[in-house]
């Protein structure tokens, strides 16, 4: 398969394809109640936390993937300081797991970061979620830590961007 990637501004995505992407990467999978992503995955609040990257499938132009670089200065940041920068919500249908979309996606937030001359990126991730955590590893990110958010236990990472 091959994918189309860049900024959600540059490529066609519609709120529909935004909401429905990330319920199935969260939702149905157990990851996130349905109440909860009515309201943290509307599509014009995704949209406002930073700056938001795509991936749709090229043969059937399908949204495939998703994160958001989130920078220290956003509303939206939760531990990122001064020139520094999150990564939110990365997201990659089940259907094209498996294909280095993630990696992709992972490389294309850390390198815009580092374009940026932000230092650091930092995420967090629920315990369950074991192949998002062997992702972030195999892409230079250190578990840092822990945080409880809303109630969940989460698992703190971190990478060097420059």
């Amino acid at each position: 398969m091959e994918f189309v990637t860049g900024q959600i501004d540059d490529i066609d995505v519609s709120d529909k394809e935004i909401f429905d992407l990330l319920s199935e990467v969260y939702v149905q999978a157990g990851y996130t109640a349905s109440d909860t992503a009515k309201s943290i995955f509307e599509p014009a609040k995704v949209r406002s936390r930073g700056v938001v990257f795509v991936a749709k499938e090229v043969t059937n132009n399908e949204l495939a993937g998703i994160v958001i670089v989130v920078p220290w200065n956003s509303p939206a940041c939760v531990k990122a300081k001064g020139n520094e920068c999150e990564m939110h919500l990365l997201g990659v249908s089940p259907k094209y797991r498996r294909q280095v979309l993630g990696r992709m996606l992972v490389e294309i937030a850390t390198k815009f970061a580092k374009e940026r001359d932000l230092k650091r990126m930092l995420l967090w991730t629920q315990k369950p979620m074991t192949e998002a955590q062997r992702l972030y590893e195999s892409t230079g990110f250190t578990r840092s830590g822990e945080m409880e958010r809303n109630g969940i236990q989460l698992m703190v990472y971190e990478r060097e961007c420059i």
